[in-house]
């Protein structure tokens, strides 16, 4: 098989997209408890109530494009040549993984950038049935992230 036809098909997991969405809501349900409990230097209650607006407002725009992009697409094919795309129920397009993306040996961590702009994170884990896809995963992401 030539290098340059070599890719990796990553099925995207409800049950982990989950995760990253349940968590994010509790972190920001947290970020919101610690503006308004701190004690900020010059801070009134209401400067902080509209910091913690300010807060849940980015929280919320974060978290609905991570929602809607988990919704359209549920596959990540990467290539050895660094072309990316995202494979959804009838549609596809091409992407980017950015850095801050991290691949260890049992579960990764992708930033992914969607050709409409759309920045998002995904976590993915190895599959035993898709062994050998993971493992060419992780070759081509090294291999990407070390020229």
């Amino acid at each position: 098989m030539s290098s340059s036809t070599f890719s990796a098909a990553i099925r995207l997991h409800s049950r982990l997209r989950r995760i990253v969405l349940i968590s994010g809501c509790m972190l920001a349900l947290t970020g919101v408890g610690l503006i308004l409990l701190l004690p900020f230097a010059g801070l009134s209650l209401p400067l902080k109530a509209i910091v913690a607006a300010v807060w849940t407002i980015c929280s919320g725009r974060e978290l609905l494009t991570h929602w809607r992009a988990y919704g359209r697409w549920s596959v990540l094919t990467l290539h050895a040549n660094g072309a990316t795309e995202l494979l959804g129920k009838q549609e596809s397009c091409a992407a980017r993984v950015l850095p801050g993306s991290i691949v260890l040996p049992d579960i990764a961590w992708l930033r992914i950038r969607a050709e409409n702009g759309d920045i998002w994170g995904e976590l993915v884990a190895a599959d035993a049935r898709e062994s050998e896809e993971w493992r060419r995963f992780q070759v081509i992401f090294r291999h990407l992230n070390t020229c």
